[in-house]
């Protein structure tokens, strides 16, 4: 069961009751205001229905993220949330296949990004492997049992 929180053309925002976790679907690539309002949004919306520290982003439809919304990611935004939040964050990003071959051979992080040690990324090719992935870290944090990854499927 998930609660759609924010949908616009270029992206749906939901949140995944069971697993505690919100998923961010692009669904084209947004301009500079629909995207840092998203994040915003995300923001507001955590901050009222906390804890919720398990994300999912999912890049499939649209590719990489301009380098600019990347750097304001890491230089503005992550920072920010942390300092409001206080809790360890982890994020899985899911791309498609062929995207996600290119980043691993060409990707380089922007010079201009800090590293956040509370802020824990892990890379994928499907929903199904974020979502096992976040899964096992909930398990590890928390002795409620989950349901199979499959079911976080939107």
């Amino acid at each position: 069961m998930y609660l759609v929180i924010h949908e616009t053309p270029f992206v749906e925002v939901a949140h995944v009751n069971r697993a505690e976790a919100l998923i961010i679907r692009w669904k084209v690539q947004p301009d500079d205001c629909s995207f840092r309002e998203t994040y915003l949004k995300c923001s507001e919306y955590v901050m009222a229905n906390q804890p919720l520290t398990y994300f999912c982003t999912d890049l499939t439809l649209i590719g990489s993220l301009e380098r600019e919304y990347e750097a304001w990611l890491a230089i503005e935004f992550y920072p920010e949330f942390y300092r409001k939040i206080q809790k360890t964050i982890y994020a899985a990003v899911v791309f498609s296949e062929d995207h996600f071959k290119a980043l691993i051979v060409n990707y380089q992080l922007p010079a201009d990004s800090q590293a956040h040690a509370a802020i824990h990324f892990n890379y994928f090719t499907s929903q199904e492997e974020a979502w096992f992935w976040l899964e096992s870290i909930k398990k590890g944090h928390d002795t409620a049992v989950l349901p199979m990854a499959h079911e976080f499927l939107i």
